[in-house]
Parts: C-alpha cells; sequence; structure tokens
C-alpha cells in the first residue's frame, strides 16, 4: 500500500484533521511553556503521599499535619550491626564518610563527640537560668544545696563526661545536669553514649546508630542527588554493599519512611516496564494473527504509544507532579486505547459493504462515541475521590483516552481502504482463522435466545452461591494493608525497634495555638494530663518539644526558682577555688542577662542535637503547631478521650482515621452508584426497546456479581479501590453489550462480535498483567475490573445472540 492516505477532498477532513493536530501538538506546547511561570515536572515516589487527606480537619491543621509529614518523610536512620563494636563503629565511620561526599543529605550525624557536645552545651549554657529538668525544679524547692554538693562531685570527680570550661560562670553546673538529663532522649530508650556514637547492645550484637535528614529534592527516583543520577536511598544502598565487600561480618539495617518510599517505587517503576512490555507484546501478536497486515498494527501501537505520552504529558501539566503509581495504573490505557482501532480496522478490512474509511467511521460512529462517553464519565468519577493518585489517573486516562479517541474519528478516516480482493483474504475464514478468533463468532450462530437467557440465569445464581458460601463481602479499608514490609527491610524495622526501644505507636498529638507562646504553653498543659497517664501505667513517656524548650511562661517560672542558688553562690566559689568577686559577677549575670533583655529561649533556636527538629512544626497558616510522641503508649482510645478533654488538641492516627473516613466514603459511592445506575437504566428504556433495554441493564448487574464473586474468593474485602474499580467496569462491560446490539441490527454481528472479543481481550491483558502488581492497591483494582470484564463479556455474548439471522451485509 504506497499511499494509505486519501487527499484532503472534503473541509470537513481538514477541520477534522486540524482538530487532532491542535490537541496533540497545544499540550505539549503548553507543557513547554509552563517551565518559564509554573513549578518544575517532578515524579513523586513518597508512599506517604499517594494516601488521602483526611476530611473534616481545619485547613491549618491540614498544612501543619503535611508539614510535619513532610519532616519525618526525609528522616532516615541506619544501625551498623556487628558482633564486636569496634567493627560496627568502623561500618559505621565508613558509610557517614561515603556519604558526607554527597549533597543529597541535609544533615548527616553520627558523632556524640567533645565538639558536638560543646556545641549543644554552648546552648544549655546560655539559656542555663531558664531551661532546667524537673529533677532540678524539684531540688530548688528547698534542697538547692544538693544541686550545689553535685557540682562539686563532678568537678573533683576522677572523671566528667562534660568540658568544664564555663565552670567560673556556671558553678553549679547547671548546663551538665540538663544535658544529663536529656541524652538518653536523642537517640532512643536502648541507646547510650559508647566512644562519641550512640550504640547499644542487644542479644549480643554491637549497632551502632546513623541518622540523616535526606534533601527533598534527593527523593525522587528520577532526580539526581550530589551530581551523580542517584536518589540518596540508592547512595545509602550502594555504599552500604561496598562497605559490606570489605567486612563480611559487618551488616546493615535500615529504617524510615524513605527506604520504603524507594522500595515501593522502585517495585513499581521495574512493573511498569514489565507488565507494559508484556501487554503490548501480547496485544500486537493477536493484531497480526487477525488483521495479517502490519498497517493496523503499526497504526494502532503508535496511538497507543501517542495516547500514553499526551496522558503523560496532561497530568504533568495540571499537577506538575505525577506519583509513580499513576504509571502503574496508566499501563491499562494500552488495552483500552486499542479499542477504537480494533472498531475501525475490523470493518476497514472486513466489511465488503463500506467504501471508504469515512464510510467505516459513520458504520461505528454511535457505537464509539458511546464507548468514548461512558468511559470519560467513568474516570471522570475519580476526580472526587480524596486519593491524590485516583486524581492523577483520572486526568491521564481521560486524557489518553481523548487522544486515541481522535486519532479514530480524524485520522483513520484519511486511510484508504484495501483493495478488494486484500479484504477478502484479509480477516480468517471460520476454517483456518486461530482459535479464539473464530469461537465466540461460530458460537454465537449456534446460540438461540431462549437457551441464552437460561445460561446466564444459571451462572448468576452460580456467582450468588459463591458470594453466601465464601462469607459474603464486607465493606472494610485498611490502609496499612496496602503496603506489606518484606525482606532484609521488614528485618531491619524489625531490629530498630527492638535496638531504639522507642514503643512509640503510629500515632501523635497535634498541638495548636494562635501564637508560639500559646502553643507552647498549651503543649505543656497536655504534658501534664500525660503525666497522669505515666503515673497509672498507660504510658511509659512521651517527647515534645517543651521537654527541650519549654514555654516562656515556664522559663520564667525557672528563672525565678533558680534565685534560691544566689545565697549559696559564695561558698560554692570558695569551694572550687575563686575569688569572692565571682559569686558577684554570676548574680549579676543572672540578673542582666533575663530580668531585663528576656532573653529566653525559642524552639527555632535550639540546635539539631536537641532532637525537636521534627516536634516542632511552626508557623501554618497563621496558626501554630507541635507535635507529641507518646511512648510506650497503652489503649489508643484514652488518648483520644485526652484530645477530646482539650479544643487545641488534635489526636492524629492516620491508619485508623483514613480507613474509617474510607467505609463512610465506600458505602457512600456504593449508594451513588447504584442511584447511577437507576438513572442509566431510565435512559436505556428510553433509548432502546423493552427487550434489549432490559438485556442491556442486565450486564452491570451480572458484572458486578462477577466482580464480587472473584473478591469473595480472593478473601478481599469490598474497599475503596474495589469501589473504584466497579465503576470502571460500569463503563468498559456496558460497552460490550451496546456495541454488539447495535451492530445486530445493521446485520454485522459476527464482524462486531469479533471486533468486541478483540477489545476485551486487549483490555483484559492490561488489567490482567495488572493483578500480578506486588502493590496491593493496583492488585485489588485489576482483579476487580479484570473478573468484572469477564462477567460483562459473558453476559454480552450470551444476550446479544440471535440464531438464524441473515449475515450476508458482511461480504
Amino acid at each position: 500500500m504506497k499511499n494509505p492516505f486519501l487527499p484532503f477532498r472534503e473541509a470537513k477532513s481538514r477541520r477534522s484533521f486540524w482538530f487532532w493536530l491542535l490537541f496533540h501538538l497545544g499540550v505539549p506546547a503548553l507543557l513547554g511553556l509552563s517551565f518559564f511561570f509554573a513549578p518544575p515536572l517532578k515524579v513523586n515516589t513518597l508512599f506517604l503521599d499517594m494516601l488521602p487527606q483526611r476530611e473534616g480537619k481545619d485547613q491549618s491543621l491540614k498544612a501543619a499535619d503535611k508539614i510535619l509529614g513532610e519532616k519525618s518523610g526525609r528522616q532516615a536512620i541506619i544501625l551498623a550491626a556487628a558482633n564486636d563494636f569496634e567493627e560496627a563503629k568502623q561500618g559505621a565511620v565508613f558509610l557517614y564518610e561515603k556519604l558526607a561526599e554527597s549533597s543529597g543529605f541535609e544533615t548527616l550525624s553520627l558523632y556524640f563527640d567533645s565538639g558536638t557536645i560543646a556545641e549543644f552545651a554552648e546552648y544549655l549554657h546560655t539559656y542555663r537560668f531558664v531551661i532546667a529538668g524537673k529533677d532540678t525544679l524539684l531540688l530548688l524547692e528547698g534542697r538547692a544545696e544538693e544541686i550545689a554538693y553535685d557540682a562539686l562531685s563532678a568537678a573533683y570527680g576522677a572523671f566528667n563526661l562534660f568540658p568544664l570550661d564555663n565552670i567560673d560562670k556556671d558553678p553549679f553546673l547547671l548546663t551538665q545536669r540538663r544535658m544529663s538529663e536529656l541524652l538518653p532522649s536523642l537517640g532512643g530508650g536502648g541507646l547510650s553514649l559508647k566512644d562519641d556514637v550512640l550504640s547499644a547492645n542487644n542479644e549480643g550484637i554491637w549497632y551502632v546508630l546513623l541518622q540523616a535528614a535526606i534533601s527533598p529534592e534527593a527523593l525522587s527516583l528520577k532526580t539526581s542527588s550530589g551530581g551523580d543520577g542517584k536518589n540518596a536511598v540508592a547512595e545509602i544502598y550502594s555504599a552500604a554493599a561496598a562497605i559490606k565487600e570489605s567486612m563480611s561480618a559487618l551488616d546493615f539495617y535500615f529504617s524510615g519512611i524513605p527506604f520504603h518510599s524507594y522500595e515501593s517505587s522502585s517495585s513499581a517503576q521495574k512493573e511498569i516496564a514489565i507488565i507494559s512490555t508484556i501487554a503490548l507484546s501480547l496485544i500486537i501478536l493477536i493484531f497480526l494473527l487477525v488483521f495479517r497486515s502490519p498497517l493496523p498494527v503499526l497504526f494502532s501501537i503508535l496511538d497507543a504509544l501517542t495516547s500514553l505520552g499526551m496522558a503523560a504529558a496532561t497530568a504533568l501539566l495540571i499537577f506538575r507532579e505525577i506519583h509513580i503509581i499513576t504509571f502503574v495504573f496508566g499501563t491499562t490505557l494500552i488495552g483500552t486505547c486499542v479499542d477504537y482501532s480494533i472498531h475501525f480496522f475490523i470493518h476497514w478490512k472486513g466489511n465488503l459493504a463500506l467504501k471508504s474509511g469515512y464510510e467505516v467511521r459513520s458504520h461505528i460512529a454511535k457505537s464509539i462515541i458511546v464507548c468514548f462517553v461512558s468511559t470519560e464519565i467513568c474516570f471522570l468519577a475519580f476526580l472526587f475521590a480524596p486519593f491524590p493518585i485516583l486524581k492523577q489517573f483520572a486526568v491521564f486516562s481521560m486524557a489518553g483516552l481523548l487522544s486515541s479517541f481522535l486519532s479514530a474519528w480524524c485520522i483513520y478516516p484519511l486511510l484508504k481502504l484495501p483493495d478488494r480482493s486484500q479484504r477478502l483474504n484479509s480477516l480468517p475464514s471460520q476454517k483456518e482463522a486461530p482459535g479464539f478468533t473464530k469461537m465466540i463468532p461460530a458460537f454465537l450462530m449456534r446460540l438461540r435466545p431462549g437457551r441464552s437467557k437460561i445460561v446466564i440465569v444459571i451462572m448468576a445464581a452460580l456467582l450468588l452461591g459463591i458470594i453466601v458460601f465464601s462469607g459474603g463481602v464486607k465493606v472494610k479499608n485498611d490502609i496499612r494493608s496496602l503496603y506489606t514490609m518484606g525482606g532484609h527491610l521488614l528485618e531491619s524495622e524489625t531490629r530498630a525497634a527492638r535496638v531504639l526501644d522507642r514503643g512509640s505507636e503510629p500515632w501523635y498529638f497535634i498541638v495548636s495555638g494562635e501564637s508560639r507562646e500559646e502553643t507552647l504553653e498549651n503543649e505543656e498543659k497536655l504534658a501534664s494530663r500525660l503525666k497522669e497517664e505515666v503515673q497509672s501505667g498507660n504510658l511509659g513517656s512521651y517527647l515534645g518539644t517543651t521537654v527541650f524548650v519549654p514555654s516562656i511562661k515556664t522559663q520564667k517560672k525557672t528563672y525565678e526558682a533558680m534565685k534560691a542558688l544566689l545565697p549559696l553562690t559564695q561558698a560554692q566559689y570558695e569551694y572550687l577555688g575563686f575569688p569572692p568577686e565571682e559569686a558577684e559577677r554570676y548574680a549579676a549575670r543572672y540578673e542582666e542577662n533575663f530580668a531585663v533583655s528576656e532573653n529566653f529561649a525559642l524552639p527555632e533556636d535550639a540546635p539539631a542535637q536537641a532532637g525537636i527538629s521534627n516536634l516542632w512544626i511552626g508557623e501554618a497558616d497563621g496558626n501554630f503547631y507541635s507535635c507529641v510522641l507518646p511512648l510506650h503508649a497503652g489503649n489508643e482510645a484514652i488518648f483520644r478521650s485526652i484530645a477530646e478533654e482539650f479544643d487545641f488538641i488534635h489526636f492524629i492516627n492516620k491508619a485508623h482515621d483514613i480507613s474509617r473516613d474510607l467505609d463512610t466514603l465506600t458505602r457512600t459511592i456504593l449508594l451513588a452508584f447504584l442511584a447511577a445506575y437507576l438513572a442509566v437504566a431510565i435512559l436505556i428504556f428510553l433509548a432502546y426497546p423493552f427487550r434489549e433495554g432490559l438485556k442491556i441493564c442486565v450486564v452491570p448487574v451480572f458484572s458486578f456479581l462477577g466482580a464480587l464473586a472473584a473478591l469473595a474468593l480472593s478473601q478481599i474485602t469490598l474497599g475503596f479501590f474495589s469501589i473504584a474499580a466497579l465503576v470502571l467496569v460500569f463503563g468498559l462491560g456496558l460497552d460490550y453489550i451496546v456495541y454488539m446490539i447495535g451492530n445486530r441490527r445493521e446485520g454485522t454481528q459476527s464482524l462486531s462480535s469479533l471486533a468486541v472479543l478483540l477489545s476485551f481481550l486487549t483490555t483484559l491483558l492490561s488489567f490482567g498483567a495488572l493483578s500480578f502488581s506486588s502493590f496491593a492497591p493496583v492488585h485489588i483494582f485489576a482483579i476487580t475490573v479484570s473478573s468484572g470484564l469477564v462477567s460483562a463479556f459473558i453476559a454480552a455474548m450470551f444476550l446479544s445472540a440471535r440464531g438464524g439471522e441473515n449475515h450476508s451485509t458482511e461480504g
């Protein structure tokens, strides 16, 4: 076929072509221009960013929670483990030195040496009169001399962990007292300071802690980190593997959200390549077997690739950022987009009654328009979902389908039809056709309407039996089931939890206030309430900003309490060997530093070693927020009730709260789905005769039963992803019966059944391949869609059967 395109003779054809060109060049052009005035494009690989945002929270609280999530999502913990402490420390040092060369880390912390201690001590020394632990405050209430005795013992002791450089200004060693109280909180309850590093011995194995805060730009799989094109987690893995090669007795364990995000994202990236390659290869093979010509295969492949490109460009243009899982879902476009190519080329090569590409388009116009509109409406429903990836998937898919539809509507009609001799031999005959292409048309010729209805009733009864005897399908969402740890990462998290011994549950408090000071005071009120639970045994301890930096109100009280030391200064300086005038200078410093300037400590001033960088959230939309982490907590209900006692305390358990909200949302969508079905049923009965309308309305019910049966057999609860998949099944599955009935009226049932079969196979290949995904949402989505489409296809084949009709028009 030397010249497959017809001349542009009609103005209508020119308009169609230019409309296709406008869309396919306009979107990439706008995307290119957006680089000059919009944020940069990126692929999001963070697991938590795919989760929905809880409804019912005010915007500032959402913003605060997002800031907190962004901070915690970049924290990485690495444990170097060996039977010998020196070997564990050496491994941690080697890894620290390798990673220190990278720019992918905002902070990297291993050593807690004299320099680090001096930096922290300088901060505590500056605010020694206003920051004190509870033990110190208790002693100041009548037993201040004990503080003096402890300082003298430390000053004249044989071993002192902290430097005594400022003892002339701090004779009571208030800095050291506070430092020793804070040290256990810095790395975790199970860690202690040994040879300038935080370490622990657990079950005979030594662990040395290395902590890192990854820079935001180094989290993406596609973003360069340190100029070497690697993600920061990839750098950690690579460096750790290189070190282990030379130290066989050493091992590394990793804990933190970045590692989970990297593992799930890398897996998703591999799955995209594998699933896309397999699905596309099988579709090409089917096309070659059926069409026996390279032209339909070439145009179908180009159409699928173009659709995927337009889908990605549109989604990036609108969102500027696409989650990696969106691409996994987006691979289903390969099977869905080629539907239009199938319907066109089946009649282009097999229907001898049609004389041009425009007649082919006219012949299938009603069917593909109904298919396109119904499917776009289904994807449109995803825009209202709280899942970011489903919103992106909706735009991604709608744009891809529009691209494919425009190609079939505007470009394909320009193709010149093959010669009559080629068209006669273009599709396999019944005798020589491959089994899957001749089976359905031949099967339909033998069916009688009465028999098909009986079969449908029997199959529906079987599906109902499966659902009932499998225990039914419950509406239940569990966010925690969306990601399952495995392999070395599961072992890492288990060991980290045991070594760090923080005992923290995946929930926390967010404290709010209209000012920084009000927030700190409110946190202290919560702390007082939590102390009651500590005493009652429901809580081990807690971490909060005010543990390190109290409110100014509390600092002022501490400052007043420090007056109890003033009468002891003369004797203290004398015991330490300083002249009497030093006592006068001490009193002057006490009066001048805070009573006049009120130079009190603020959370933003605390050094990194204070450990509050992830606890103090700061300002968000005009309010201030902080986070309080309960450690070794008991019954969650107790802490939920504590939050209800205060207007400024917000209890957050994302997994539980989102799952509960999604249960409600799932039921709502299910009811909306039933309401939509009733509305569509009314329209169908208005557009079709009663018998045909009844057949069309049966197909969604049958597909719904088939999907529920598959979920019941797979022991999968009816959650948000399965309900969303059922909405998609409704749009895709309804097309089969509508197309079959529409073409049956025109006497082309054999060709239409072949087109529907190919459409079904290509779509099933796309979604069926996704059912092998290791990512739970994708797996559930694929199983639901695949089983629903199988049921819809079976129902459409049986219900559209009409034995004995004349098929001479098919040539």
